[in-house]
C-alpha cells in the first residue's frame, strides 16, 4: 500500500475542516438556511444584514481591580439580531487590553462556540499603575464602530495608593443624585459608587465638617444616602480627616425624582418640587431606545410632592429613563431604570458550611417561578481587609426585592450597561466593510532573501504545531500580498514559507505579517489614537494596506466592494533589514524610501538632532547634537569602521544613495563600543547588499504566529497564584470562578469552594443568558 505524504494528508484534512467550518457557518448568518420565524424575513441587502445580524457582546469578568502578573477571567456572551438571541455567525472573539489613551497593550483571540466564549487574560508584568480598558468584539462588530464593543474599565494597581496621594479626591463621577441634580431645600436620594469603600458607612459633612448624613454601604462599592441640603452650603463624603469627595454643585431650585422599582407589577415614582416651580406645566415621560412608552401630565395642585404609579406591563424590557420636561422641552430631572421583563430570575437561595468547604445554592427561574435549565457564569470575590461592623446584606436577607434594590443601584451608578444589556446602535452604518470571521486569518507580503517582492508566485506554507505539520499553498498577487483564511490553530506555532527553487537560498521566503489596525476606544477620539504595532528595534512608520489588496485577482467586483476601505497595518518587518550591530537599539534611525529614494544629505535632514550645512554646495557637512559628546564622529559602513577622518563627501562618493537601506545614529554609551574613535557619536550606514549573502539563515523564512489563546483554568490559577497577589492589601481576591456552571432540572446550581481564612464577607456576581436571549444577573454581598 502506498504511503501518503504527511504534508498531503494534513492538507486534505485541513481542506475538509475548512469545508465543514464553512458549512456550519452557513447555519447562522445572512445566507443561512435556518428558520428563525417571522421575525427574520431576510432580504439580500446590506442594511438588512446590518440590522438583522447586529452582534453585541455582554462581558462578565471576575474582577475590575487587578495587579500586574495577575489574571482576569472572563465570559463573553455573543448575541445577535433585534431579539438578542445567543447565536453568532462569528467564530472568533478578539479580546484586548488598552491604556487610557487607547494604545494597545495586549490582545488575544478566542473561539466562539454556541454563542459564548471564555478564557483568561494575564496582565503584563511591567505596566504602570492606572486605569486601562478591557474589551471584546468580533470582526463583524467593527462595522458598527468601537462605541458598541463590550468595554470595561479596569484598574491595574491599588486604588488605596491612589487615594493616599490626594488630600481632596475630586471624583464627581462617583456621585449620582437620583434625578440627576442636587436641589437645595428638597429631599435628595444619592447613589455612590466607590471601589475603596472599606466596608463601612461613611459620613457626609458640610463646610463646617459637621455630619449631616451617612452613606449606607451595600457591598460591591455601592451605597446610598438621603440629604436635604441647604442653599449656599457645600457638602462632601468624608473618607478621612484629609480625604473627601465633594458632592456635585447645588441647584437653587428644581425637581427631584425618587423611584421604587421593587414591585414586580408597577413603578412608584415620587416627584418633589421647589416652591417656586410647583405651578409649572410639566410632563413625566418614559423613554427606551429613543421611543416614548409613557407620558403623564404632572399637576402638583399647590403641593410640593406628587406620587405616580406606572404599570410595568407597557414598559419595554431593558434600560430606559424617566424624565421630567417642561412645556419648552427642557429636561429638569432624569432617572435611569431597568425593567427585567420576562427575563431570568437569579437568586442566592442559601449558604452552608461542611468542614473546610463552603456551599452556596443558586436558583434560576422565569418570571412565573418555573425552574430554568441553563448555564451560568459565576464570580465570587472577597475582600481580606474588612471592618467587623457593617457587612452589607446578609445571605438570609437576600430576597428577590433586595436583589432588585441592588440591581437598581447598579443602574443608578452606571454599572449596568454590560450587566444587563450590551450596546446596540439605533443608527445603522451605510455599508458592510467587515465580514464575519469563521476562523483565524493571516495576511502577509512575501520577499525573497534578496529583499525583492515575490509577485504572482506560489508559496508553500508549513504550519508547525506541537503535534502535527499542516501544509498549504497560496499565491501572491502583483504586490506580493497573500492571505490565509479559516485557520484553526491553538497557541503559538511556527510558520515556514518557501517557494520553488534549486537551492536553499532561492527556496526560502521572508514574510512581513499584517494585521487589522487597532480601533480607537471610542469614535469620538479616533483622531487622537495612534496605533503602534511595530516590533522592530528601531522605530519607523508601518506600511498600510487595504484588506482588498490581499485578495487574488479572480475575485469578483462585488466581493471586493464588501471589504474596500478596511486598513491593515504591517505587524513587523520580519528580518527584512540587516540586523543592527551588536543588536543595540540606535538613538536615531532613518530608512530609505525605495520607491522615492532620497539623497544621503536629504536622509540626514530627516533625523532629529542632526544638522546638515552646505546643502547644495560641493562640500556639505553633517554635525551631531552636542548631547552626543565631545570628540570625533566615527562613520561605519555595513559594520566596518571607516578610516578617520571621514566626511559626508567621502560617503557620498563611496555609496550610491539608492543602495542605502537605513542610517543609524549612536550616542553616548551605545557609541562607546567603538572606543574613543566615537567619542562624539557614531553614524552607521547599512546598504541593501551589505550582509553576507552566502550565509543563509533558515530562521529568516519562518515566524511565530499566535493562534487561539490557550487559557489557564481557574483551578490551575489557584495553585500557581503568588501569595503577593493573593494577600495584596486593598485588592479583592477571587475565591471561585466558573464560566460554565449548569443548573439542574429544578433550576438549582451549587457553588462549592474551600473556605478562605480571615474572610467572612463575600461578593457574588452571577450572569446567565439563555439561547433564546432571556437574561438574568445578580450582584450581591453576603456573609456566613
Amino acid at each position: 500500500m502506498k504511503k501518503t505524504s504527511p504534508f498531503l494528508s494534513n492538507a486534505i484534512l485541513l481542506s475538509f475542516l475548512l469545508l465543514c467550518t464553512t458549512m456550519m457557518a452557513q447555519k447562522h448568518g445572512p445566507n443561512s438556511e435556518e428558520d428563525f420565524g417571522n421575525d427574520f424575513n431576510f432580504q439580500q441587502t446590506a442594511l438588512d444584514s446590518l440590522l438583522l445580524w447586529q452582534e453585541q457582546v455582554v462581558l462578565h469578568t471576575n474582577k475590575e481591580l487587578v495587579l500586574p502578573k495577575d489574571f482576569i477571567f472572563f465570559k463573553a456572551y455573543v448575541l445577535t439580531g433585534p431579539k438578542h438571541v445567543r447565536v453568532s455567525s462569528s467564530a472568533v472573539l478578539k479580546v484586548e487590553l488598552l491604556d487610557a489613551k487607547g494604545n494597545l497593550v495586549k490582545s488575544q483571540y478566542h473561539k466562539i462556540e454556541e454563542g459564548t466564549s471564555n478564557g483568561s487574560f494575564e496582565i503584563p508584568k511591567k505596566l504602570r499603575e492606572g486605569d486601562y480598558y478591557f474589551r471584546a468584539y468580533t470582526r463583524w462588530m467593527l462595522n458598527y464602530g468601537p462605541d458598541y464593543f463590550a468595554t470595561k474599565k479596569v484598574r491595574i494597581g491599588s486604588l488605596r495608593d491612589q487615594v493616599k496621594t490626594t488630600l481632596i479626591v475630586d471624583e464627581k463621577a462617583l456621585i449620582f443624585p437620583e434625578g440627576g441634580n442636587l436641589v437645595s431645600g428638597l429631599n435628595n436620594r444619592v447613589a455612590v459608587k466607590l471601589d475603596d469603600f472599606d466596608h463601612r458607612d461613611l459620613p457626609v459633612v458640610n463646610s463646617n465638617n459637621e455630619e449631616v448624613a451617612f452613606v449606607k454601604h451595600y457591598g460591591n462599592g455601592l451605597g446610598t444616602f438621603l440629604i436635604k441640603p441647604k442653599k449656599g452650603e457645600q457638602y462632601a463624603i468624608k473618607i478621612s480627616e484629609n480625604q473627601k469627595i465633594p458632592l456635585p454643585e447645588l441647584q437653587d431650585m428644581g425637581y427631584t425624582i425618587q423611584m421604587n422599582n421593587l414591585n414586580s407589577e408597577s413603578l412608584l415614582v415620587r416627584i418633589e418640587a421647589s416652591s417656586e416651580l410647583k405651578g409649572e406645566s410639566l410632563v413625566l415621560k418614559g423613554k427606551a431606545g429613543g421611543v416614548s412608552y409613557f407620558e403623564k401630565n404632572v399637576d402638583f395642585n399647590d403641593r410640593n410632592v406628587l406620587e405616580i404609579t406606572i404599570p410595568k406591563e407597557n414598559i419595554p424590557k431593558g434600560i430606559g429613563y424617566l424624565q421630567l420636561e417642561d412645556e419648552f422641552g427642557q429636561i429638569w430631572a432624569k432617572r435611569p431604570l431597568y425593567h427585567e421583563g420576562k427575563e431570568l430570575q437569579i437568586r442566592l437561595e442559601g449558604t452552608s458550611q461542611e468542614g473546610e468547604k463552603s456551599i452556596l445554592e443558586v436558583k434560576v427561574t422565569d418570571t412565573e417561578g418555573n425552574p430554568v435549565l441553563t448555564e451560568l457564569s459565576v464570580a465570587l470575590g472577597a475582600q481580606r481587609r474588612i471592618d467587623k461592623g457593617n457587612k452589607g446584606i446578609s445571605s438570609s436577607g437576600m430576597s428577590l426585592r433586595n436583589q432588585r434594590y441592588l440591581n437598581d443601584l447598579l443602574v443608578l451608578t452606571g454599572q449596568s450597561s454590560k450587566l444587563f444589556v450590551g450596546n446596540v446602535t439605533n443608527e445603522l452604518p451605510s455599508e458592510i466593510r467587515y465580514d464575519f470571521q469563521n476562523g483565524l486569518d493571516f495576511y502577509g507580503q512575501a520577499y525573497d532573501l534578496d529583499k525583492s517582492l515575490l509577485m504572482n508566485s506560489k508559496i508553500q506554507v508549513l504550519i508547525l504545531t506541537e503535534d502535527e505539520a499542516i501544509a498549504q499553498e497560496v499565491e501572491t498577487n502583483s504586490e506580493g500580498l497573500f492571505k490565509l483564511s479559516g485557520l484553526s490553530i491553538d497557541g503559538e506555532v511556527k510558520i515556514v514559507f518557501r517557494t520553488v527553487g534549486e537551492e536553499s537560498k532561492t527556496k526560502l521566503v521572508q514574510v512581513i505579517p499584517f494585521e487589522y489596525e487597532t480601533p480607537p476606544l471610542f469614535k469620538s477620539n479616533r483622531e487622537n489614537v495612534i496605533t503602534r504595532v511595530d516590533n522592530r528595534k528601531a522605530k519607523q512608520s508601518n506600511q498600510r494596506k487595504k484588506a482588498v489588496d490581499f485578495l487574488s485577482g479572480d475575485k469578483t467586483e462585488d466581493e471586493l466592494i464588501a471589504l474596500d476601505g478596511v486598513t491593515l497595518i504591517e505587524k513587523k518587518g520580519y528580518q527584512k533589514l540587516t540586523p543592527s550591530i551588536y543588536n543595540l537599539e540606535p538613538s536615531r534611525v532613518m530608512f530609505q524610501d525605495y520607491e522615492k529614494p532620497k539623497t544621503i544629505p536629504q536622509l540626514f535632514l530627516g533625523i532629529a538632532g542632526v544638522y546638515v550645512t552646505g546643502l547644495g554646495d560641493l562640500n556639505p557637512e553633517v554635525t551631531l547634537l552636542q548631547a552626543a559628546g565631545v570628540g570625533p564622529v566615527l562613520w561605519v559602513l555595513d559594520g566596518m569602521p571607516l578610516i578617520q577622518p571621514t566626511s559626508l563627501v567621502d560617503i557620498i562618493n563611496l555609496v550610491n544613495y539608492r543602495d542605502v537601506e537605513r542610517i543609524e545614529i549612536f550616542y553616548g554609551a551605545k557609541a562607546a563600543i567603538y572606543g574613543t574613535r566615537a567619542a562624539g557619536g557614531a553614524i552607521i550606514i547599512y546598504t541593501r547588499n551589505g550582509s553576507d549573502e552566502n550565509h543563509i539563515a533558515r530562521k529568516l523564512a519562518q515566524l511565530s504566529y499566535e493562534g487561539y489563546h490557550n487559557s489557564m483554568d481557574f483551578e490551575a490559577y489557584e495553585q500557581t497564584v503568588p501569595k503577593k497577589i493573593l494577600k495584596a492589601e486593598g485588592i479583592p481576591t477571587t475565591v471561585y470562578w466558573n464560566p460554565v456552571l449548569k443548573t439542574d432540572e429544578n433550576g438549582k446550581a451549587f457553588i462549592q469552594f474551600d473556605t478562605p481564612k480571615d474572610i467572612d464577607t463575600y461578593y457574588l456576581d452571577v450572569r446567565g443568558i439563555t439561547e433564546d436571549g432571556k437574561r438574568g444577573a445578580v450582584k450581591t454581598v453576603w456573609s456566613f
